[in-house]
């Protein structure tokens, strides 16, 4: 009925009022249109055929999905395959009703330490290949799934890892958790996130002052300035976590991803905008002698030296 008196203000004698007029009544009804599909549930994932799993662990209980980073012999640093399996089993807790929180977390004594630069030498070679690994990481995914996402981090959460971390919706860290930007040791740049989630998280100074320096916080630094919700002793983590995702699974789906969907477009302006800057700021960034620096200094295990190139 709002939707009806809405329209007919926009009604002058039966006859639209001025281009402007209907490009808002577009506007209104495409804001309708979504915001129904998220009180209905309704979404545009389609059936897949279910995949095995090779990096990560991917399991759902009762009303809680839990992804689990599992490369434990690597850092769970992600190549192309993890980021694809994640992307799955991401779809899959979408489109199943049952499901109304979802966990992520690391196996092993990290998190997840970002992308694999292994990988990123042997296999990404052009800016293209830069480009589609940046696209298939994009964590706008975890931002847009219309279910709470819950960052369980143990052990080391850094670069791409610490990305995935700030695109949830809430943290639980391990007190000793070593967490950090990390990008800038290496002369990357981070497109997943970071110059643009973190000082809505934590400020723009204190943001700067960890992207710049590259440092590490513990857990419980972390939850002192507000970039996790909780930290808690690593032994008591996973049942921490399972408590914060079993009271979030008492609460209406409905008003949940309606809630979810107003904070993150109301505080994330422009964010699509400012994710395309941020994929073709690495994209340049990428194409840098001192990429590569970084890139042959981290398999080398060295320290960089970069020349401003």
């Amino acid at each position: 009925m709002r939707l009806i008196i809405t329209i007919l203000n926009f009604v002058n004698k039966g006859q639209i009022v001025g281009i402007a007029r209907l490009s808002q009544l577009y506007s209104i009804i495409g804001q309708w249109r979504y915001y129904r599909s998220l009180a209905t549930g309704e979404n545009n994932y389609r059936e897949k055929v279910a995949m095995s799993y090779q990096c990560i662990i991917y399991e759902k209980k009762e009303a809680v999905a839990k992804i689990t980073l599992n490369r434990p012999e690597v850092l769970n640093a992600f190549n192309r395959q993890m980021l694809r399996e994640i992307l799955q089993a991401l779809e899959d807790a979408e489109k199943d009703n049952k499901i109304r929180v979802v966990v992520i977390t690391g196996k092993g004594r990290a998190f997840c330490v970002g992308l694999d630069l292994k990988f990123a030498r042997e296999e990404l070679k052009s800016s293209k290949d830069h480009q589609d690994i940046t696209h298939l990481g994009d964590l706008r995914r975890i931002e847009n799934l219309s279910k709470p996402v819950i960052a369980a981090v143990n052990g080391l959460c850094l670069a791409g890892g610490f990305e995935i971390m700030l695109a949830a919706d809430l943290v639980i860290a391990a007190e000793d958790a070593q967490i950090g930007d990390q990008h800038m040791r290496y002369g990357l740049f981070g497109a997943g996130g970071s110059p643009y989630r973190l000082p809505l998280i934590v400020g723009i100074r204190k943001a700067k002052e960890i992207i710049f320096t590259g440092k590490w916080l513990s857990g419980k630094e972390a939850e002192q300035i507000g970039l996790v919700n909780l930290a808690v002793p690593n032994s008591i983590l996973e049942n921490a976590t399972d408590e914060l995702a079993a009271e979030l699974a008492e609460k209406s789906p409905v008003a949940m991803r309606i809630s979810k969907a107003f904070i993150n477009r109301a505080v994330q302006v422009d964010g699509d905008m400012r994710v395309e800057f941020a994929i073709m700021s690495a994209i340049v960034n990428n194409s840098s002698e001192d990429y590569q620096e970084g890139i042959r200094a981290f398999n080398e295990k060295r320290k960089p030296v970069f020349k401003g190139k």
